[in-house]
């Protein structure tokens, strides 16, 4: 390639380019592995704009690919638009993608250019050497630089928050090893898999899960997804979805393409109701099969047109099967209760009989998490049916949990990370409010974690740091973890949160059991 000769450059996703006529989008953001991934290009380069709002730029510096400095990369503007700041001189780091494309619906010219831009693929190199990646600021709405608002308010980061960011030199250093970690990998996840591939992808989905230290997009299991569910095999798709949670795993596992016989969905349904039966099955595979079964029942599918029924008509039909196969796992206290407290969405709490062998279960189970499961399908139900349990929370069903490694929560180092889950009397909502976060147990927040050593009862208010977490009207949940240096001797110790304003408790959560032990690098946490 000439240099200074311009080089096309357009937006890669689709995705990004209907946020003009969507009034909700959201735009990803993925880490450095999924954007090495994504690249056969990595640079440094100026932005530059001309009098037209046109937006080009010269690669200072090459990172990864063939690309040289002096090379001139042209129409960026289509893609750059969606991001702030952009401003003439400003230096970035490019992430583009020099592989062929299909034609977009909307925009067929781009599919063309000889590079695209990998979605969210910019990084902006401020006048400290310091970076700053995008993220979407609100939905509807851009990316922004982080220490950047443009949304309702503007500002623009002081110089310490800026140092506070990594370094460009750190950033490199950082590109180099996910270059490093996902160049071998490469040659699996760019082929069409075959069956004898399956062991390898999975591995490397469970691999890649626990590697994962955000919240988010992640291109290399979004690739993974896509193989393993393209073998058609039943088992392969729940032992995908078992390690990476995806919502188009039941879709693909009942609807194939070309495909809607009657036959084929109710050789699936009796598969799964198998695996969720055999005690014998690891309990990631029943626990998948029973998701799938929920996601039938909430299912919302169009009439075939082969004549063959719909999704959601088939748990109806086997309705007497799954509740039996549900009555049975509930009520054996022998079974994971995870399995156990899933089983509740498919009892018919109107029948009194079944009513009372779940009240009878909540009474007898030793397992603060099916508790929980029983009083939020009390709380759904009514108030009223709630408060006959007499639950210890009071006008709050909480419980503190070990967060999975599917809530890609980023622990410090290897941590557990916990996850507080709440559920409010809808009576009660206006009268107490949702709840604030205190992190450190002073007065005027409504959330806090507690510690309380199981020998003494003696009680102590670590330290945490909270996550981003979901709401909404009478739900929500809060990831966190402990923040070293844990102030507590070794020790067992239950950790909970509690509800209220001041020295007013308005309830406590079910409690977690965890082992702080001592090491050569400190104090450590780890849940019994």
């Amino acid at each position: 390639m000439q240099r200074n000769r311009p080089v096309k450059v357009t937006v890669a996703l689709a995705t990004l380019l209907l946020t003009r006529s969507l009034p909700a989008k959201d735009l990803p953001h993925y880490d450095a592995d999924s954007l090495a991934y994504m690249s056969t290009d990595i640079v440094i380069a100026t932005l530059l704009i001309d009098s037209e709002k046109r937006m080009t730029a010269n690669v200072t510096d090459v990172i990864f690919g063939a690309l040289k400095p002096g090379d001139a990369l042209g129409d960026l503007s289509p893609f750059l638009t969606f991001f702030r700041p952009m401003d003439d001189g400003q230096r970035m780091v490019l992430f583009l993608d020099r592989r062929p494309r299909k034609p977009d619906l909307f925009y067929p010219e781009p599919s063309k250019y000889p590079f695209a831009v990998v979605p969210s693929g910019v990084y902006l190199i401020d006048e400290y050497q310091h970076v700053h990646e995008y993220y979407q600021e609100s939905n509807p709405g851009l990316y922004a630089a982080q220490g950047y608002r443009f949304f309702m308010e503007r500002a623009v980061p002081t110089k310490e928050q800026s140092l506070a960011l990594p370094s460009l030199a750190e950033v490199r250093r950082r590109i180099a090893a996910s270059l490093k970690y996902v160049e071998p990998l490469r040659p699996l996840l760019d082929r069409d898999p075959r069956a004898q591939d399956a062991p390898e992808l999975l591995k490397l989905l469970d691999t890649s899960v626990k590697r994962q230290r955000r919240c988010g997009s992640d291109a290399i299991i979004d690739r993974l997804g896509d193989q393993l569910r393209s073998l058609n095999d039943p088992e392969i798709a729940l032992m995908a979805y078992s390690l990476s949670p995806d919502w188009r795993a039941p879709l693909a596992f009942f609807i194939q393409p070309g495909n809607g016989n009657t036959e084929l969905t109710e050789s699936r349904v009796k598969y799964l109701l198998q695996t969720i039966s055999d005690r014998k099955r690891e309990i990631g595979l029943r626990v998948a099969a029973l998701e799938f079964l929920r996601y039938m029942k909430a299912a919302r599918s169009s009439p075939p047109t082969d004549g063959s029924r719909p999704i959601e008509e088939w748990p109806r039909l086997f309705a007497a099967q799954i509740q039996s196969i549900a009555k049975s796992i509930l009520e054996d206290e022998s079974d994971d209760n995870r399995l156990r407290g899933r089983c509740l969405e498919f009892m018919d709490v109107d029948d009194p009989e079944i009513l009372a062998d779940i009240k009878t279960i909540y009474r007898r189970t030793v397992s603060e998490e099916l508790r929980f499961a029983i009083e939020e399908l009390f709380l759904e139900t009514s108030d009223t049916r709630y408060g006959e349990l007499n639950p210890p929370g009071g006008p709050i069903a909480s419980i503190v949990l070990v967060a999975p490694p599917q809530a890609c929560i980023k622990r410090n180092g290897d941590e557990v990370a916990f996850i507080v889950k709440y559920h409010y009397r809808k009576d009660q909502i206006q009268t107490i409010g949702q709840p604030g976060i205190t992190t450190n147990g002073s007065p005027g927040g409504m959330l806090h974690v507690v510690l309380a050593d199981v020998r003494t009862g003696k009680r102590f208010t670590p330290t945490v740091k909270f996550f981003s977490g979901s709401i909404s009207v009478f739900t929500g949940q809060f990831p966190f973890e402990l923040i070293q240096p844990i102030e507590v001797a070794a020790g067992r110790y239950y950790l909970w949160a509690e509800f209220g304003r001041g020295d007013q408790v308005f309830s406590s959560s079910r409690r977690q059991l965890i082992e702080i032990t001592e090491t050569s690098d400190g104090r450590r946490v780890a849940a019994r």
